[in-house]
């Protein structure tokens, strides 16, 4: 196990001249991702398709859009695979196109189930492109941005995308509490800036990229099976990336579940209007994100992943707190503060799931350590929220109002995750404290 990196307060040259293209390229895509967040898209399915198909069903295409931007990621893992020793660039603007067009198509959905199903499908589709310009970026990133300033570099990035994702969807919830059409307009415009950034990326350059190549190819033709082989190989053999693995599978389970369940909770138990759910589910939360972001950074350059998360993690456990107390007292001002500890959480937890994999990964393995991240990130994606509204509906089935407590579910195992990362970074230094003495 590498490892932890030495602080160093100030970016090499390489860093400064990479950073600003980086953010240059991606910050009209920044627009598109603000139309396709979760939150957002959970509400238009939520009030415009209420009525016009069964409840239940759109109750159950709430927890399939909000939850897509994670378990698209299950093609992480496949397109990291189709990339390896190729352009890593052109495949990233390739993806990002595709993204922005599935963004297009998502305006064209009738009001009715068939527009259902279309709605979410282009949502899948769409955050599925964007799954493989994730997994295939954090390998740029990794190229371009040495260990000791990859978070702070990275933390930058992602306040430029927060701010910027943010206030899209707050103009698009607020357009919609005057027009609740308003989005038809403006995701295919949302789409367009993001075609203009996928073209813009192509611009970027990897340092030594040619290298990063031929080293993938000749990894690839040395190993023996495919990209899941290879996975199961490294969950089988890494003792300490299976169990950062394992405990961020029960953890991120409660964080993936907890905003398609706000989105129902918000509409059905509270009466919130468009743009005061999009404020709680999305904008708050990232304008949070955005301020905290730094601070996250310095932490993470400086200590070993699993130390960063035994801390970090806890912020999700007081955003989640603060929801379900909400939920169940009726206190619904507790929303809005439990929006913006969501965001100081999540702060923490992207530069924590961009970056992690790096502290178990060699250079050449990078893209395969964070194929099979994002790949369970997927996995849970799919499956936690879908299960947060099957309990919220039988609770809702047993007694009208019931459902509130569903949101002690997320938060149980938001918790159990917490405290499981404190017991392995205590087990770590255990662990580096006997070899010392060996």
């Amino acid at each position: 196990m590498p490892p932890a990196p030495e602080p160093n307060q100030r970016l090499p040259f390489i860093a400064r001249i990479l950073m600003p293209r980086e953010i240059r390229a991606n910050a009209t895509m920044a627009v598109a991702l603000g139309a396709l967040e979760g939150g957002v898209v959970g509400v238009i399915v939520k009030t415009q398709f209420d009525g016009h198909a069964d409840p239940t069903w759109v109750n159950l295409a709430v927890a399939i859009v909000a939850g897509a931007p994670a378990f698209a990621n299950m093609a992480s893992l496949w397109i990291s695979g189709l990339a390896e020793g190729r352009d890593k660039t052109a495949w990233v603007s390739a993806l990002m196109l595709l993204t922005s067009l599935f963004l297009m198509v998502m305006a064209l959905a009738p009001g009715n189930a068939l527009g259902l199903v279309l709605i979410t499908v282009a949502m899948v589709l769409a955050r599925l492109s964007w799954a493989g310009v994730i997994t295939l970026r954090a390998a740029i990133w990794r190229a371009n941005f040495p260990r000791h300033v990859r978070a702070r570099v990275t933390g930058r990035i992602t306040v430029i995308y927060s701010l910027t994702i943010a206030v899209t969807a707050a103009l698009i919830g607020l357009a919609m509490s005057w027009w609740a059409d308003a989005w038809r307009l403006l995701f295919p415009i949302a789409g367009l800036l993001g075609v203009l950034g996928a073209w813009g990326y192509l611009r970027t350059r990897i340092r030594a990229g040619n290298r990063l190549r031929k080293s993938e190819l000749a990894q690839r033709s040395n190993r023996q099976g495919g990209q899941l082989r290879a996975s199961l190989h490294i969950l089988g053999t890494d003792r300490w990336y299976r169990r950062y693995m394992l405990t961020m599978f029960a953890f991120g389970s409660g964080n993936l579940m907890v905003i398609a369940l706000l989105v129902i909770i918000l509409n059905e138990q509270f009466g919130f209007d468009r743009f005061e759910q999009v404020l709680i589910t999305t904008t708050l939360p990232l304008l949070s994100l955005a301020i905290f972001t730094p601070v996250w950074a310095r932490r993470l350059d400086a200590t070993h992943i699993l130390d960063y998360r035994a801390r970090q993690a806890w912020n999700f456990v007081l955003a989640l707190g603060l929801f379900t107390a909400a939920a169940i007292s009726g206190l619904s001002w507790l929303f809005w503060i439990g929006a913006l500890a969501m965001g100081a959480a999540f702060a923490g937890g992207k530069l924590g799931w961009n970056l992690g994999h790096n502290d178990f990964a060699s250079d050449d393995q990078s893209t395969l350590y964070m194929g099979i991240h994002v790949t369970l990130t997927g996995i849970r994606g799919l499956v936690a929220p879908l299960a947060g509204v099957a309990v919220y509906q039988v609770l809702e089935g047993m007694d009208a109002g019931l459902g509130r407590w569903v949101l002690l579910f997320p938060f149980a195992l938001t918790l159990g995750g917490a405290i499981t990362f404190v017991i392995l970074a205590r087990l770590r230094h255990k662990e580096i404290k006997e070899l010392h003495h060996a």
